[in-house]
């Protein structure tokens, strides 16, 4: 609790000086939005592209940009519903939450952190004894968070369409079924790794873009781990907006984003969440949000 308290008061002094910077949110104010914990180092990563789109959509009235980060899903989702945020970057399950919720519109797919696809990596401790899905019955495994698609939604219903049933647990003393997979929330990609590797919990959940990011998982750790099962590729994220934003307004950031290059936008693509570039939108991705959304309202938390 303390922890959410202290995150939502950083949030709330970025957002402010985020005001200080752009004037009063007028009508011609794009704001870009995303769920995040670690709101300085998303704002610096996300500031430079929507100062940029700003400069660029003059012709369709847009004269400067405010960045917005949020603690928690539902506050995202009741922004874009109002039209307070015009323009989310999200991952899958976000996405899916945001146009069933909040009637966002999927605007193109995000090759982010230089991923167009990526997949969820369910691994263990090369000890554990451990050797299918099927053996984490009685187990331990730590998601990062509830809002994360292939550190909670992928992996779990993949555990689910294996006939295994869930169960949360609050902490890593807290008394585990015997008949179910036990997960709880690391809240990042380096609790979970080093929960995984000290042995604390007996499997772990990450993409695959981290586990081959050395910074993130150093080869030292690694040679200690063991992956149990690969899902299939999933579109890495998606750029949305709101259905409040004029056609006009959403059609002119759809054709800007997907004219930039690594060529003719290197840099600023890179500043933006290592981004190398953004794809049109295809037949499946509306399916897959539909599943994804259909899906985990069945789960009571």
């Amino acid at each position: 609790m303390l922890y959410r308290r202290s995150l939502r008061n950083l949030i709330r002094m970025i957002c402010l000086s985020t005001l200080l910077i752009t004037s009063h949110v007028a009508a011609e104010t794009l704001v870009l939005a995303q769920l995040s914990d670690r709101p300085k180092k998303d704002f610096k990563q996300l500031r430079p592209m929507a100062k940029y789109v700003a400069k660029q959509l003059g012709h369709v009235g847009i004269t400067r940009a405010e960045v917005r980060l949020f603690s928690e899903l539902d506050e995202l989702v009741e922004a874009v519903k109002n039209g307070d945020v015009h323009w989310v970057t999200e991952t899958p399950y976000s996405a899916a939450v945001l146009v069933h919720e909040a009637d966002a519109v999927p605007l193109v797919m995000k090759w982010k952190s230089r991923q167009q696809r990526y997949q969820t990596l369910i691994y263990t401790h090369k000890d554990s004894g451990l050797k299918s899905l099927q053996d984490l019955n009685g187990k331990r495994i730590a998601f990062e968070h509830n809002n994360s698609f292939s550190s909670y939604y992928l992996p779990r219903l993949i555990l689910e369409k294996q006939g295994q049933r869930l169960n949360q647990i609050k902490g890593l003393h807290a008394e585990q079924d015997s008949n179910k997979v036990n997960y709880l929330f690391s809240r990042n990609e380096k609790n979970n790794l080093l929960w995984v590797h000290k042995q604390l919990v007996e499997a772990g959940a990450l993409n695959d873009g981290d586990w081959q990011n050395p910074g993130r998982v150093p080869e030292a750790l690694k040679a200690e781990l063991r992956i149990i099962y690969r899902s299939k590729p999933y579109p890495r994220a998606l750029e949305l907006v709101s259905s409040k934003l004029s056609a006009e307004r959403a059609a002119a950031l759809k054709a800007l984003l997907l004219g930039m290059t690594p060529d003719s936008h290197g840099k600023l693509l890179s500043r933006y969440e290592k981004t190398s570039g953004f794809e049109a939108l295809n037949d499946d991705v509306p399916k897959l949000l539909a599943e994804i959304y259909n899906n985990s309202r069945n789960w009571a938390e």
